[in-house]
């Protein structure tokens, strides 16, 4: 635990806390933090390591999810649900039904459309690539067009899992089948396709898409039987890049995530089970952190606001879930979040930072005892964590009497100053500047142990006891 802080003395800490409304939490240990994040079950997937939902953040701030539906253990259609700003998912809308679709991949069009894309064939016996279009938001969704290109390299495109991003406004979809991995770039005939994975790959698992911003270049993840297995990472749009193998312990897929301001694309990686370090695509690692409690089964990352980076990882054991977030230069990471939703059996990890929080998305079956429940999709909504530095210096009269005290309070996110977060103590309280630095001045009046909270929107309540 942070020792006493006492006059003159400078003390930095990270305490995770949360708005009265969103309960508190408690510090476990230096630089690790448990809030009380609730997962709320918002729909049943498909029980394995392959990805089970699809998502796009739209302009309004609202987080658009697609996903397979089942009708029993049989394939019905699509699914589609909308998480708002604040976390609040909505009902479920049925987006496609009566066709056995595969896992679809979504992305949001430069007009605001949604369009999700999946391989299938179709009730009137058509094997294609088809997509979905919703204008209002994903309330609800126009009948399925053909959009295949036509290459010959498609012929078994019906039976892919498909994920889609977007480079420069043009749709690039993954299309994994028959032992390879072929990319299509944009939607309808015509729309070229070619293949990415090398020589060696005699089977490609599941693949994840994400987009340089900087550059626009799509670059592509996959799982190879190459080096018995193997995770690759390669740019597959708008031309070819460097074949990159992913270190470290291989899983079931590598999941990426790109910067919306700035350049780099990335996942994360494990060489033991425990430490955790953040890959990027073109080369370079740094490192995340570990978690005693919680083992590396299970990563993921998401892209979060201003260039920064969410990482989270977890285990089935129960261990829970660790999540932290980056710096604006993705250089540091905030103090690892420990959050716990009860899995039995963790499939995947994954979830959009866009509007700072992490909107975190957990594949899993609930730990319940004496029941098998179904396979769920869990909806988390975690703050980022704020860190300070705090000190208190005497004021003195002209004949050297301590006449009250200066508290200066330095706030910083991973390293990052953070303007504009208030720091309160009792009925007194002031803004950090542009430097994240804030000062409150106080007479003898205020003396021995005081609460200071420093609060900002998008981040869990700071509360540190500071002795006067």
């Amino acid at each position: 635990m942070p020792r006493k802080l006492i006059a003159i003395a400078v003390v930095t800490i990270a305490v995770a806390g949360t708005a009265a409304a969103q309960g508190s939490s408690v510090p476990r240990h230096a630089n690790v933090f448990t809030p009380k994040v609730p997962f709320t079950r918002i729909a049943t997937i498909n029980g394995t390591t392959a990805q089970a939902v699809a998502s796009t953040r739209s302009a309004d701030g609202n987080l658009h999810l697609v996903f397979q539906t089942f009708a029993g253990r049989t394939l019905n259609g699509l699914g589609a649900i909308s998480i708002s700003p604040t976390g609040k998912a909505s009902a479920q809308v049925t987006a496609l039904s009566g066709w056995q679709a595969g896992q679809p991949g979504l992305v949001r069009l430069p007009d605001g459309t949604l369009e999700a894309i999946f391989g299938a064939i179709s009730p009137s016996n058509v094997s294609s690539v088809w997509g979905i279009t919703s204008s209002d938001g994903g309330s609800s969704w126009a009948a399925p067009v053909n959009v295949k290109g036509g290459g010959p390299l498609e012929s078994l495109a019906y039976g892919s899992d498909i994920t889609a991003a977007l480079s420069n406004g043009t749709p690039v979809v993954t299309l994994p089948q028959a032992g390879q991995l072929v990319i299509q770039r944009g939607l309808g005939a015509g729309s070229p396709s070619y293949q990415l994975t090398n020589s060696t790959d005699g089977a490609v698992g599941e693949t994840e898409v994400a987009t340089d911003a900087s550059s626009g270049e799509v670059v592509a993840a996959w799982q190879s039987i190459a080096g018995d297995p193997k995770l690759y990472l390669q740019g597959a749009s708008p031309s070819v890049g460097a074949l990159q193998a992913v270190p470290g312990q291989s899983h079931n897929i590598e999941e990426l995530a790109g910067r919306d301001t700035g350049s780099g694309v990335f996942g994360a990686y494990t060489a033991d089970g425990r430490h955790v370090r953040l890959l990027r695509y073109g080369g370079g690692s740094i490192a995340v952190g570990s978690l005693k409690s919680t083992q590396a089964k299970v990563l993921g990352v998401a892209t979060s606001l201003d260039g920064r980076i969410w990482v989270m990882w977890g285990d089935d054991s129960g261990g829970g879930v660790a999540v932290t977030r980056s710096n604006k230069a993705v250089t540091k990471f905030e103090p690892i979040q420990h959050l716990k939703p009860n899995s039995a059996v963790l499939y995947r990890l994954s979830g959009d930072g866009r509007l700072g929080p992490l909107d975190l998305l957990v594949d899993q079956v609930l730990n319940v005892k004496n029941t098998i429940p179904p396979p769920g999709l869990y909806h988390g909504h975690a703050l980022a964590v704020l860190s300070a530095a705090f000190s208190v210096k005497p004021i003195k009269s002209k004949k050297l009497v301590v006449i009250g005290h200066t508290l200066t309070v330095t706030v910083s996110d991973a390293g990052d100053p953070v303007p504009g977060a208030k720091v309160s103590l009792g009925t007194t309280s002031t803004k950090t500047n542009a430097k994240g630095v804030a000062q409150l001045k106080f007479g003898n009046k205020v003396t021995g142990k005081q609460k200071v909270t420093v609060t900002q929107p998008g981040y869990w309540q700071l509360t540190k006891t500071v002795a006067f």
